[in-house]
């Protein structure tokens, strides 16, 4: 049933969340003019939609001057229903363009087709943002392994499923960060480093970036060749690396997985992650890292 609440149209869900908020701050009977004010919406169709949303179970009313609205305890399960389909799921790229649509389970049929493949796709989310013609992506998905990409040929609403012609299907081996490394010594530098240095480095050992670590050994962030170009720029090739360190950086363990490492450079929008292990970088994965080995090139 969990995923039929989520079908909640992105209004309405716009709406519950607010109220959730406001009502958590405030600790009080929260009225549609103040969903309205910080939504910018018109107060007839907050109090519309409200209506909707205490048929379902998930508000509460009171009516006087001193009324006003609270969420139910079903509403803070259904938000945290969707807290989990976003964590568990993976999120639909329509066009290259991620939506709020979460795909649920994958059918895969007529794979004995050399020809023509199908896929039916159960979903949550705006199912609405989805139209025949359109071209997506999904994946990896944590159950199946699987990145998937097509067409959509049909949407069915009343059912949450699409179904689309298969372009591409890739399947994820079980290998971890570790095996992914293998025996490649990571090069390092230390935060005095200048950025002239720096980018003698780069250029003998044709690498993109380093990992720049602290006198423990502990990683403090990466310097990368475009960091170097803007330093260059800036006629600043003495400055030492740490003015110009990018402290943002996405890590993953000794023993995580490729897909949750996949969906790492997804969800951060990065070509690269660096390998932890007793608090210390050991390696860098990087997207082509990934590439070759999905394709079995190295």
């Amino acid at each position: 049933m969990w995923w039929r609440m989520a079908e909640l149209s992105f209004t309405q869900r716009e709406i519950l969340h607010t109220l959730v908020e406001l009502y958590n701050k405030n600790q009080k009977l929260i009225k549609s003019t103040e969903i309205a004010n910080v939504l910018g919406k018109d107060d007839g169709t907050i109090r519309n939609v409200i209506l909707n949303l205490k048929s379902l179970g998930l508000v509460e009313s009171k009516t006087g001057p001193s009324g006003g609205y609270k969420p139910t305890s079903k509403a803070y399960s259904y938000l945290r229903a969707l807290s989990d389909i976003a964590s568990a799921y993976a999120k639909i790229r329509r066009n290259g363009e991620e939506i709020n649509v979460y795909v649920l389970n994958v059918e895969l049929m007529d794979l004995n087709n050399p020809y023509s493949s199908k896929a039916v796709l159960k979903v949550a989310g705006d199912i609405d943002l989805l139209k025949p013609g359109d071209r997506i992506k999904v994946g990896p998905l944590p159950t199946y392994r699987l990145v998937l990409g097509g067409i959509i040929l049909l949407v069915d609403a009343f059912r949450s499923e699409i179904v689309i012609e298969v372009e591409s299907l890739v399947s994820i081996p079980r290998i971890t960060a570790k095996e992914l490394i293998g025996n490649r010594k990571l090069l390092t530098v230390d935060k005095d480093y200048t950025i002239n240095e720096i980018a003698k480095i780069l250029s003998v050992e044709n690498i993109r970036g380093l990992p720049v670590i602290n006198d423990k050994g502990e990683l403090l962030g990466m310097i990368t060749s475009a960091d170097v170009l803007k330093a260059v720029t800036n006629n600043d090739v003495n400055a030492p690396v740490s003015k110009y360190l990018r402290t943002n950086i996405v890590t993953v363990s000794y023993d995580e997985e490729l897909i949750d490492i996949m969906n790492k450079m997804v969800k951060h929008n990065t070509g690269r992650v660096i390998v932890i292990n007793d608090g210390k970088p050991v390696g860098i994965i990087t997207r082509t890292d990934i590439l070759k080995k999905i394709a079995a090139l190295d």
